[in-house]
């Protein structure tokens, strides 16, 4: 548009216009970004007790931000017209502290992450989201059969008895069974910590 002859004509309205897109544009980038985030961070925070349990501190933080977010959005919904979304006082800067204390939470669950690999290794073939399910239903054995192939070479599946809360042996891809390779008292102990017996 700038090329064009008759630029000079319209030039102020087209560099208000061009500011107001680029605002627009740079209010979005992060407003994407806090949605991702969130998004993710929710799935993980509300989902499970036991995460929740395990780091109570970043739970709190994110139900914080939640409530940020809601109240934001909330605004947002009083004013649907994108120009109007610029007019909110501290919109653009809300929205940036709140991808960075979502990052920061990201940062410490990743850490967290980090020390539960470091203290069993097999977690390390697993990803995060894997690692995570895997930390929030460790009470739940049937719902982690599926990782096990992951971690463990040649191992398909657990043997579990009629109320799934004691392990019994294992199978192989091949069907082949090893009955009692664990003492069926060591299945009623958080399965992480039987894992790191092993």
């Amino acid at each position: 548009m700038k090329l064009s002859p008759y630029y000079e004509v319209f030039k102020e309205e087209a560099r208000t216009w061009e500011e107001r897109l680029n605002r627009i544009k740079a209010l979005f980038d992060v407003w994407i970004d806090v949605q991702r985030r969130w998004v993710y961070l929710e799935g993980i925070f509300s989902g499970s007790a036991d995460i929740k349990a395990l780091l109570p501190m970043e739970t709190s933080r994110f139900q914080s931000i939640s409530f940020e977010i809601s109240t934001l959005m909330e605004k947002v919904s009083m004013s649907p017209m994108v120009l109007d979304v610029l007019n909110i006082p501290g919109v653009q800067r809300s929205l940036e502290q709140l991808a960075d204390l979502l990052g920061k939470i990201q940062k410490a669950l990743g850490e967290y992450l980090e020390r539960e690999r470091a203290s069993f290794p097999r977690f390390y073939f697993v990803g995060n989201e894997d690692l995570l399910e895997i930390i929030g239903n460790s009470r739940s054995i049937p719902l982690l059969q599926k990782h096990f192939k992951k971690m463990f070479a040649g191992v398909s599946a657990l043997l579990l008895n009629e109320d799934n809360n004691i392990i019994l042996g294992i199978t192989s891809r091949e069907g082949e069974e090893v009955i009692s390779f664990i003492f069926n008292y060591l299945a009623l102990i958080s399965l992480l910590n039987l894992w790191c017996l092993v």
